[in-house]
């Protein structure tokens, strides 16, 4: 369950801007607030199903633009090589010099 709910948020970061001001409210009230459905329909004066419905198509818009775009998937594996070369900077000799050099040329890559 945490990882949908970081899944969630940092599909907000990446793309919460593309969405509409509506799909926005819904979407950071229910991830963001931790708000409950029935909260969110009662505040926007809208029904509980609604508030569902709103959600789960912006949930589908959001994963497309992620299908098509992979800002997610290369942000994470960026962060995979910088921790790879991280270590092998503190492991540093010169096997480790070697590595260091593929890793960069990996994200180079990206």
């Amino acid at each position: 369950m945490k990882d949908d709910f970081v899944h969630n948020n940092l599909l907000y970061d990446f793309y919460g801007e593309l969405l509409t001001e509506r799909q926005k409210d819904i979407y950071c009230m229910y991830f963001c607030e931790d708000m409950s459905m029935g909260e969110i329909g009662e505040k926007l004066g809208i029904t509980r199903q609604a508030v569902n419905f709103s959600l789960k198509e912006t949930q589908k818009v959001l994963e497309s633009y992620e299908e098509a775009l992979n800002l997610i998937k290369n942000h994470n594996d960026l962060k995979e090589h910088l921790v790879a070369l991280g270590k092998a900077i503190k492991e540093q000799n010169y096997t480790e010099s070697i590595r260091i050099l593929l890793i960069l040329e990996d994200i180079h890559g990206i």
